[in-house]
């Protein structure tokens, strides 16, 4: 049995083809590298002698495996392979870390990227939020709302055409420098690229796309837009003057000495409140309805005396009966919409000759008003437990039910701060 052949080409370069003396399969031509034959005579022997030459390293090589992997290709080429079997042997060759990056051009890799997005953020369809809530994460549909609402207005349009499998860190990188231009503010930059980006790691991550063209993206930074906090005086004439809605007052009064969240705030019922303390248990959205507090944490936190008393004398005018919310609204089985709490606001502060929009108050802005002016009297962990702000670090720390010390104690630095602050006038 001949051990190879030999040819030249149209260069005059000779070509080797080897022989595998066992199946006599011949194997794929090599060249030479050179254009006289006793040259080339003398490199077949060193290759059938120490191995073939492959790869960049020019690392020799059995010929019984260079056979092996024509037997491979071979396959490859003649078997009748879908995206699945694509995508196995991709993942063999990733196995044995000799590929970091692929493409393949089929199955679910090859569906519409907008249309993709577009079920992602489906609550009642996406696989994605079945899978985070099945786990027991909490994922809320205001903010699949409002993703989608961003979806639509960003994503759609710029990556009209594309499939899955071809977006590239490139298009993105492309698609958050367009939006930089555009002068959206870092942050509404980052949460707009969160609605593409967690969707591209969960597809490479369930094994849609071979590689996550999010790796590498850079967040944008900036300085945030800070919310305005009224200064001492000001709270009180604002609590001094006439309110024109009484849920208005009471919620503000509410949230200004307690650092409570507005759907914290609409949320609650008579149940929630005891002699010293109220619970927040829950908080209110118009697309979850209630649900629990931000951070999946509910709380207890001091209530002052006169406060107790204007939340207690609010539900009792309740028209759909004093065990309802006591922030009602038109509808017995639904609060007052967040606009009465934070349009009775503006309100009050435009009678007191102060600018809401130019100073950037907003209702959020009694609780850096009220931790603002706890925090000199308080540790941060007393604050951040009040006010339901807790990392992962914090909850593991504190994940017990705050003592009645603490209350006890919280309770009587609000006194100090707040009793002499506010003169907890009703509204008219």
């Amino acid at each position: 049995m001949r051990r190879f052949y030999l040819h030249t080409r149209y260069d005059g370069i000779f070509y080797a083809e080897l022989v595998d003396p066992v199946s006599g399969q011949k194997l794929a031509a090599r060249s030479t590298g050179t254009k006289i034959r006793d040259e080339a005579l003398l490199v077949i022997a060193k290759w059938l002698e120490a191995g073939i030459p492959t790869g960049r390293a020019r690392k020799p090589r059995k010929l019984e495996t260079a056979v092996g992997i024509e037997n491979i290709l071979k396959a490859i080429r003649k078997t009748d392979l879908n995206s699945d079997d694509a995508l196995r042997i991709v993942q063999a060759l990733k196995d044995r870390e000799l590929i970091r990056i692929s493409a393949v051009k089929a199955g679910n890799a090859s569906v519409d990227f907008a249309e993709f997005l577009e079920e992602f953020w489906d609550y009642t369809a996406s696989p994605y939020i079945r899978e985070k809530l099945a786990h027991g994460h909490s994922i809320g549909k205001r903010h699949c709302y409002e993703s989608m609402s961003r979806f639509s207005r960003y994503w759609e349009p710029a990556f009209k055409g594309h499939t899955l499998d071809s977006v590239t860190r490139q298009d993105l990188k492309d698609f958050s420098l367009n939006l930089a231009e555009k002068g959206l503010a870092p942050a509404t930059i980052n949460k707009i690229m969160a609605v593409g980006t967690t969707a591209l790691v969960w597809a490479f991550r369930e094994g849609m796309i071979p590689a996550d063209p999010t790796d590498g993206l850079i967040s944008f930074s900036g300085t945030a837009k800070k919310r305005g906090v009224l200064t001492p005086l000001e709270a009180q004439a604002l609590f001094a003057h006439a309110w024109k809605d009484e849920r208005a007052y009471a919620g503000n009064l509410l949230a200004c000495t307690t650092g409570l969240r507005l759907g914290e705030v609409i949320a609650l019922k008579r149940e929630d409140i005891e002699n010293r303390v109220l619970n927040v248990r829950h908080s209110w959205s118009d697309h979850d309805g209630l649900k629990c507090p931000k951070n999946g944490e509910t709380r207890r936190v001091p209530l002052l005396p006169e406060v107790r008393g204007v939340l207690l004398a609010l539900a009792g005018k309740n028209p759909h009966g004093p065990d309802g919310f006591i922030f009602y609204g038109m509808y017995e089985n639904k609060p007052a919409v967040p606009r009465v709490l934070l349009g009775g606001l503006h309100h009050a502060l435009e009678g007191i000759g102060i600018d809401a929009e130019a100073r950037g108050i907003v209702f959020h802005s009694w609780r850096h008003f009220w931790a603002a002016w706890m925090a000199d009297r308080m540790t941060a962990d007393q604050v951040s437990r009040m006010t339901g702000h807790k990392s992962k670090a914090v909850f593991e720390e504190y994940a017990d039910h705050i003592t009645e010390e603490n209350l006890e104690e919280v309770g009587r630095v609000g006194r100090e701060v707040f009793g002499n602050l506010l003169q907890f006038k009703k509204g008219a």
